[in-house]
């Protein structure tokens, strides 16, 4: 656990820097599969901006409905504590996938894309910003695991469950994206149909996400009929995929990214690769 670092004097919170990382690798990765497809690197940067802002905005407000819930939060309002109340928030992931595919819908439509094209391709730029993310959340001290002595194990903090070794949850669920980043990538190097490879992405983590769930440890996830709230976001989010998968895919839909010329790089003609 090291939440911050000295830097040329300053102290730099880790977390922030591993988000910021998440945003970088996101916006490269997805720039890299754009240009391809012969879409302007202006378009790449709108739609990474609004996805990631909008995935801050989701991930917390789900966390704030989800581990604080609205009783407490007008409690608090009516005590004069709210701001005191809003700045302990936390990030939910599944808020964040909402409300980053909400941004990514409204970037696509700012630049003139289509969305059910583009989403093909931010699958693989999120599950690569996910993985940085999860290794910020290791430094941060959150998200941790179940006490464990397997060999792996290590100790976070002596505040965070009396110092016991803990399963390194955070950097199971890292590799786990890395791996999914991985595969998406070598699965786009060949023209597919959409959205399979989204469909992919969110059948993928939704299941070894409600696995991992099982190994951690941190109290202030909230629960949902027995399960924990990333479990039960997570059921609905397969079942998506699926959809994406063997009934959107099948249908043949146009890959084409363009719905005007406005988002093209000049000189490219549709179809190439």
């Amino acid at each position: 656990m090291k939440p911050a670092f000295e830097l040329f004097g300053y102290r730099m919170p880790t977390y922030g820097i591993m988000m910021l990382l998440a945003l970088l690798s996101a916006f490269f990765v997805l720039w890299r599969l754009v240009r391809r497809r012969g879409v302007r690197i202006e378009c790449a940067i709108t739609v990474t901006a609004c996805a990631f802002g909008f995935a801050l905005v989701g991930g917390y407000v789900t966390y704030m409905l989800a581990s604080v819930g609205i009783p407490a939060i007008l409690a608090a309002a009516r005590e004069g504590r709210l701001f005191e109340v809003l700045s302990r928030g936390g990030i939910v992931f599944y808020g964040g996938l909402i409300g980053g595919i909400f941004g990514a819908w409204l970037g696509a439509r700012l630049v003139e894309l289509r969305f059910v094209a583009i989403m093909d391709l931010c699958a693989p730029a999120l599950a690569l910003a996910h993985a940085f993310g999860r290794v910020g959340c290791l430094f941060a001290g959150c998200c941790y695991g179940m006490p464990c002595e397997l060999f792996f194990c290590f100790p976070l903090s002596e505040d965070i469950a009396g110092g016991a070794r803990l399963f390194p949850v955070q950097l199971f669920e890292a590799g786990c994206d890395l791996a999914l980043f991985l595969a998406l990538l070598k699965y786009l190097k060949r023209p597919r149909p959409v959205p399979r490879a989204a469909g992919i992405y969110l059948m993928s983590y939704s299941a070894y996400r409600f696995i991992l769930e099982f190994f951690r440890y941190d109290a202030i996830r909230g629960q949902v009929f027995g399960m924990s709230t990333s479990q039960f976001l997570g059921i609905p989010v397969f079942l998506l995929g699926a959809v994406f998968c063997f009934a959107l895919a099948p249908r043949g839909i146009d890959p084409d990214p363009f719905r005007t010329e406005m988002g093209m790089i000049p000189g490219f003609r549709r179809g190439e690769r």
